[in-house]
């Protein structure tokens, strides 16, 4: 029954997009798990382990796929040099959202911070006109819809319970807490200003998931400093854990995870992509026991529920323009 609301030629690049949100998902859980290191070189290395994983990641598919491999590989080399400074700046961008966020899950919960990463639509007109105002004058910002403010302001109301529900943590008020929340939140914002961005690599016909190679590439040298200032261990469970971050729920995981977001049908796509906070809140509560006050679980519940209602309205209106680009 429920398989007959797709496309038999869907099934596969489906799995495929819902495999790519698990292993994205997955992130906070490998993170956790890293003992007697630094949140920064945490950081450090998620970015490192995930540049290592792309010419891993090339040499086990150029046998199997050598064309695709070849010109994944020619992307990624033309972006960085006929858009040099937009190479950088989407790099240093992601970088933010990524390091940001991973601080989040380490300092404060995966389930926390996985959701507050949703609440990028708060910020994102006003991050939308300071970039179409300073930085790309040839972008035309978005006009937005009443139903689309409504969603923001629900936004707004889930994470502001969601800070109310951190006064309730036995922890309230540690170093640790304190800088994990506001690191969440300011991932959201990060978030936000890379959203921007996809705009504007699109326009350039340039391929979303190069954000992801440069960001890793911008995001190791950033953090580079971290190795050598503050605590590591560098011991085989920490190893295994930083490879499952930087390779499993970063690199390959978010290559598997743009080609089944470009795969699915367009009214389908952003729908199947919310997998990703929900993979990412359960896995937390299964591994890692996290726990959540009922005001918790509220704030989150506000926020994906109101992100997952104005997408699947947002496709309903536009439905028959999404139709017409799909094959």
């Amino acid at each position: 029954m429920v398989l007959s609301l797709f496309r038999n030629s869907e099934i596969q690049p489906i799995g495929t997009l819902v495999l790519g949100c698990l292993m994205m998902g997955s992130m906070g859980v490998f993170a956790n798990q890293i003992v007697q290191t630094h949140p920064a070189n945490i950081v450090f290395l998620r970015f490192f382990f995930c540049t290592l994983s792309f010419p891993l990641i090339g040499l086990i598919a150029y046998p199997l796929f050598p064309r695709t491999t070849r010109n994944k590989i020619g992307q990624t080399i033309d972006f960085a040099r006929n858009h040099t400074g937009l190479w950088i700046l989407v790099g240093i961008s992601m970088a933010l959202v990524v390091a940001l966020y991973t601080l989040g899950a380490v300092l404060l919960s995966v389930g926390l911070s996985v959701i507050l990463l949703y609440t990028a639509a708060i910020w994102f007109p006003l991050t939308e006109k300071l970039v179409c105002h300073y930085l790309f004058h040839d972008l035309k910002p978005t006009r937005f819809s009443r139903a689309y403010y409504i969603s923001v302001m629900l936004n707004l109301l889930g994470l502001l319970t969601i800070i109310l529900g951190t006064t309730q943590l036995p922890d309230f008020g540690s170093t640790a807490s304190v800088l994990g929340l506001a690191a969440a939140v300011t991932a959201s914002m990060a978030f936000s200003f890379s959203m921007v961005l996809v705009r504007v690599i699109r326009e350039k016909g340039i391929k979303t998931e190069q954000m992801i190679v440069s960001s890793a590439f911008i995001g190791s040298l950033i953090m580079l400093p971290a190795l050598f200032l503050l605590p590591i261990e560098l011991n085989s469970n920490n190893l295994y854990n930083a490879f499952g971050m930087g390779f499993i729920a970063t690199a390959l995981g978010g290559l598997i995870y743009f080609k089944g977001f470009g795969s699915v049908r367009t009214t389908l796509a952003p729908v199947l992509s919310y997998l990703e906070p929900i993979f990412g809140f359960s896995l937390a509560v299964l591994i890692l026991n996290e726990q959540f006050t009922p005001t918790l679980l509220l704030g989150m519940a506000i926020i994906l529920g109101t992100n997952l209602g104005y997408t699947l309205l947002d496709v309903w209106r536009s439905r028959h323009l999404l139709t017409e680009l799909d094959p």
